[in-house]
């Protein structure tokens, strides 16, 4: 009896730590995105002068990354992207520009829409001040 006791104690850890090991590789089986920043400062810039950020966003996961839409905060902004899968240990840019036409502190939100679960939606953010022509810059 009390070695059948013993096998079952053996047999409901090596149960338990099975579905640990394949409930963890499920959820590994994911994208992962990762950006190199997620806020760019363009510093003082001309009224009028077209700026551009380039953020890069890298699949740290094993399934394919798909950026399904990035929104902004602005017409101002406008956003470029490819929109082919990113897949694993590959990378791809977002490439942001700001039209500067009115003056004054800049502060624009872009959010990223992804597939990775744990991260569906990605704040990224622009500031910066826009100085008018004539002035001294």
């Amino acid at each position: 009896m009390q070695s059948l006791k013993r096998l079952f104690g053996i047999f409901f850890v090596v149960l338990m730590l099975s579905l640990t090991s394949s409930s963890q590789s499920l959820q590994d089986n994911r994208p992962i995105a990762e950006f190199n920043m997620i806020s760019y400062d363009f510093g003082d810039i001309l009224q009028g002068k077209e700026t551009t950020a380039v953020f890069t966003l890298t699949n740290k996961g094993n399934t394919p990354l798909i950026v399904e839409d990035i929104k902004v905060s602005c017409g101002c902004t406008l956003v470029e992207w490819s929109q082919d899968p990113i897949l694993p240990e590959q990378s791809a840019e977002i490439i942001v520009r700001y039209n500067s036409n009115i003056v004054g502190t800049i502060k624009r939100s872009i959010v990223v829409h992804t597939n990775d679960i744990k991260q569906e939606r990605i704040l990224l953010m622009l500031t910066g001040n826009v100085v008018a022509i004539n002035s001294d810059y």
